[in-house]
């Protein structure tokens, strides 16, 4: 398995195994483990919050190409996908205070996961569509002060193609596969957290051979 999935093959396979690797790294960790956080930038996260992330977005991605009813499951509050920020304490996370629990989360992780696989099994190049986000020279990545164009021009560089950004007119475009890829590795990058997090606090992590994903370059571990 290719530490950085691209092909259509690989990121349905990875999509198909994600959720267990994360539902395997998080079990049996105390709430106090699922709570630590840490001075690093990758630690600025805690195991808690990196699964949230993670099931959130896999979730409202899905619905951006596919549409609410598409999932396998009812979905939840809509409002709670109204903006990628829904308070400062619950950047791009579901609300921490009507979803908190953790096998809720690993379950939204898992349906979200296994429905992007599903279209993946029946992807047909010539079908792709290619989805337009206009972004404001000042808008910025939910909570945090990082432009989302500069978080755009250096995630679209570890893609092998279908991302093409404008800078001047703030567009990003992103065909139907780099959506899903950009989905997983944005996930790989969260699930390399939570490793890490066990790692700091003597825990061996359970699956360390899993891939990193192709935003490893991206977001250096220093």
């Amino acid at each position: 398995m290719s530490a950085y999935p691209e092909a259509v093959s690989e990121v349905a396979e990875v999509f198909r195994l994600l959720s267990g690797w994360v539902r395997d790294e998080i079990a049996g960790l105390t709430q106090e483990q699922l709570a630590r956080r840490g001075p690093e930038e990758w630690a600025r996260w805690s195991p808690h919050y990196q699964l949230s992330h993670m099931a959130y977005i896999t979730t409202r991605w899905f619905m951006v190409l596919y549409g609410a009813p598409a999932l396998p499951w009812h979905p939840v509050d809509m409002s709670q996908f109204g903006s990628f920020t829904n308070t400062p304490e619950d950047d791009r996370r579901f609300s921490a205070e009507c979803y908190a629990d953790v096998w809720w989360l690993l379950a939204r992780l898992e349906e979200a996961c296994g429905a992007a696989a599903a279209r993946l099994d029946d992807f047909q190049p010539e079908e792709e569509e290619t989805l337009v986000f206009v972004f404001g020279k000042e808008s910025f990545v939910g909570a945090t002060k990082e432009r989302a164009l500069d978080l755009w021009e250096r995630n679209a560089i570890c893609h092998p193609g279908g991302v093409v950004l404008d800078l001047e007119q703030g567009e990003v475009l992103l065909t139907t596969l780099a959506t899903l890829r950009h989905v997983l590795w944005d996930d790989l990058i969260h699930l390399r957290s939570v490793r890490m997090h066990r790692e700091a606090m003597n825990l061996a992590p359970v699956h360390p051979d899993a891939p990193v994903g192709g935003y490893a370059p991206a977001y250096p571990v220093s």
